[in-house]
């Protein structure tokens, strides 16, 4: 039987290093009343808004509400975006925050404009730069996380493929993690299971390989890839 108390305690004596991509979370409630006159589009009367630490920022958060500590690597701009969630991490008492700073591009922010009464999504504005991180902020981003490497029990990998998790972080972390004895668990959105062939547990969503149908593996290019990067066949069980 599943014990979730034993598991609760034991997690609670771990460290967690969790790495990737940070993002800003902003939900506007209000209602539609009425379409503009300007355009045939709805207009939304706000009646109150919230903000949330998003993306990998969230799963460093429940790392933290389990009752682990959490070392949480992540990017922003030089934006109000990334001076909010700076201010907002720091009041995380179980995460220990560093982050890099690259001036050349947003921090990742979502606004989504909700219903309130039927809680209906209505629509989503980005502000984003999806692109891989440059080499200059990817050595920034490799020098803050080996040093931490000692210190955790667990290496988490959550990408959102917003542009820090590169496929040249992704090898120094997981080669530095492999000498150290470090577990390590990726969360990737990236199609490309070479730059994460060191892994010791992998867990692919599966609706973001529903997006790219192309892009999804068959059984034989699984087995081929595992083969070419010496995985075990266990790792990628059920993965589709």
């Amino acid at each position: 039987m599943f014990d979730f108390d034993s598991l609760s305690h034991a997690i609670g004596r771990q460290t967690v290093l969790c790495v990737g991509d940070l993002m800003l979370d902003e939900f506007v409630y209000g209602e539609v009343s009425r379409i503009s006159p300007e355009a045939p589009a709805p207009v939304i009367a706000v009646q109150r808004s919230e903000t949330n630490i998003g993306g990998a920022g969230n799963v460093a958060r429940n790392i933290a509400a389990l009752g682990a500590r959490c070392i949480f690597v992540g990017l922003i701009g030089e934006d109000e975006a990334g001076a909010r969630l700076k201010a907002a991490l720091s009041q995380q008492s179980l995460i220990e925050t560093v982050l890099v700073c690259d001036s050349e591009r947003p921090t990742t922010r979502k606004v989504r404009f909700v219903s309130e009464h039927f809680s209906t999504h209505m629509l989503r504005a980005d502000w984003e730069l999806a692109s891989p991180a440059s080499a200059s902020i990817e050595q920034k981003l490799i020098d803050a996380i080996l040093p931490l490497l000692p210190r955790a029990d667990i290496v988490l990998l959550s990408d959102y493929a917003k542009g820090v998790l590169t496929a040249r972080v992704i090898r120094h972390v997981i080669d530095a993690a492999r000498k150290l004895g470090k577990r390590v668990i990726v969360d990737p959105k990236s199609a490309n299971f070479a730059i994460i062939a060191a892994r010791r547990c992998l867990r692919p969503i599966a609706r973001n390989s529903r997006k790219r149908p192309a892009a999804v593996p068959t059984a034989r290019r699984v087995s081929l890839t595992l083969r070419k990067t010496r995985c075990s066949l266990r790792t990628a069980t059920r993965c589709w």
